[in-house]
């Protein structure tokens, strides 16, 4: 090993990568490490309280605004912090080899940011063109086909691009693969559970009292976009669901939420404040009163459903525009989490 080659100090950018999962870790990695804990505690404190109107569905609001503008600007001033502590820390020979070459550390961070831009730093133009083709095409796939090509384009192709950018860095100083491959599978288990929620549940509130007494207005609900994808909604699903053509047509564009009441070839009919499936009457635990008007006889058209709202008499629902398309349903409505007194499955 040669004595340019046997310098050695703290990565700079690497200390970006650090700071980048969580801030105040690439300040621990430089030396730092009151620094570093003080930036923990901070974040996980601004983290709360981001969390708690979050939850409150008042995110948009006043303070919620501000923790989230003053946790952003903790982000940006931490990240440019972690690089500056790691440069204090080294010692002026190393800098001076570190900043004569191509910084791997560096092409890792640009890849994290967009898959092939660390290749264009390195001037691998060849495979920084090769992953931007591969990204517009995963990027084209997570749109058609969801959560697999989601995970293709938010995990799969940075991953592979982030280690492979790694490798390609050409440097006089120690390259570490194991410590790459493990920063690579850190990255990848922060960002699955994130990943799979974002494109598997979403988070709504309850704008109408059509729902009531099972849903309050305000009341913040997870709908499970991943529940209908290997069967089929069941009688009694709480369902999310896109305008239909009827409602499109009177300019509804926000989604609606009920529950399926008829499936596919079942017959519907209201009458004596009573719903009827198939000539049985429906049992309701759930409804305080009974529907006041008549409805049918009808019968469900294939792969569409009946839906009524919980709250009978005040419910613009089936009972008015017809039958819900299954190709316009989001996913099952399926836990409450706000009100805290009121956390609950659906």
């Amino acid at each position: 090993m040669t004595k340019q080659s046997s310098i050695t100090g703290k990565e700079p950018w690497l200390a970006v990568i650090l700071s980048s999962l969580f801030p105040g870790i690439g300040q621990i990695y430089a030396g730092h490490k009151i620094r570093g804990v003080i930036l923990i505690i901070s974040s996980l404190c601004l983290l709360f309280f981001i969390i708690l109107f979050g939850l409150a569905g008042r995110l948009a609001e006043p303070p919620g605004v501000q923790f989230g503008i003053m946790f952003f600007l903790l982000v940006i001033f931490n990240l440019f912090d972690a690089h500056r502590c790691a440069i204090k820390a080294n010692h002026p020979d190393f800098e001076r080899i570190r900043k004569s070459e191509k910084d791997p550390w560096l092409a890792v961070f640009l890849s994290r940011v967009i898959p092939g831009l660390g290749h264009a730093y390195l001037g691998e133009w060849e495979w920084a063109s090769l992953f931007f083709i591969l990204l517009i095409i995963v990027s084209i796939l997570s749109i058609k086909y969801g959560l697999i090509g989601y995970l293709l384009g938010s995990i799969v192709l940075p991953s592979s691009c982030v280690y492979h950018a790694y490798m390609s860095a050409k440097t006089t100083r120690p390259k570490s693969p194991q410590l790459i491959l493990r920063i690579t599978l850190v990255v990848l288990l922060l960002q699955l559970p994130g990943s799979s929620f974002n494109s598997g549940f979403e988070a709504r509130d309850i704008p109408s009292g059509s729902m009531l007494p099972t849903l309050e207005i305000n009341d913040r609900i997870l709908i499970n976009k991943g529940s209908y994808r290997f069967k089929k909604p069941q009688r009694g699903d709480i369902i999310v669901f896109n305008p239909t053509a009827a409602l499109r047509q009177e300019n509804f564009k926000d989604p609606f939420i009920s529950r399926v009441i008829g499936l596919p070839r079942d017959k519907v009919e209201v009458k004596d404040e009573k719903v009827y499936i198939n000539d049985q009457i429906l049992q309701e635990d759930y409804i305080e009163e009974s529907p006041n008007y008549d409805y049918g006889l009808a019968v469900v058209p294939e792969n569409s459903y009946f839906v009524l709202g919980d709250n009978r008499n005040n419910s613009y629902d089936s009972h008015y525009w017809g039958f819900v398309p299954e190709e316009d349903i989001i996913g099952k409505a399926t836990k409450r989490y706000w009100p805290v007194s009121r956390i609950g499955n659906l």
